[in-house]
């Protein structure tokens, strides 16, 4: 998994953690604790220091640094990024179906997708027909 293209998407709490331990890092982060609740310990005992290590694991003792220094003493909700992570599914349907297209009808293609992705043919025709989601079209949905 890899954020590239997708970070407007991603939730404030991420875009931050981004800025503190780098994207490479962060997806290591999501990828392990998405959608859970990880207290960030301060390491001034030693369930602090065994939550600490824990963190450490999956990051690295760098980035674990960084985010005891900014997030010491929080509750820290990792999302999930589901938004960023169904944009880049998308848009690897749209990439795969291009290919597919060069050999096959676009019929053909959509079954194979719709197979291999788990979906329906219909839901895959939509997903075609959509364009990147960009920087410039999730802040329009705001202004309603």
């Amino acid at each position: 998994m890899k954020f590239d293209g997708v970070e407007h998407l991603l939730p404030d709490v991420v875009k931050t953690i981004v800025k503190l331990i780098g994207l490479p890092t962060t997806v290591r982060l999501v990828e392990q604790l998405g959608g859970t609740t990880f207290p960030v310990a301060m390491r001034r005992s030693r369930l602090g220091e065994i939550r600490y290590e824990a963190l450490a694991e999956i990051v690295g003792p760098d980035a674990a640094d960084q985010l005891t220094a900014h997030f010491g003493g929080d509750v820290l909700y990792i999302p999930r990024c589901v938004k960023a992570m169904r944009e880049l599914m998308y848009r690897s349907i749209r990439a795969e179906f291009d290919v597919l297209t060069r050999d096959h009808a676009a019929n053909h293609a959509v079954a194979q997708l719709a197979l291999r992705y788990q979906m329906a043919d219909r839901h895959v025709w939509r997903i075609l027909k959509r364009a990147d989601a960009s920087e410039r079209t999730v802040p329009q949905a705001e202004l309603f």
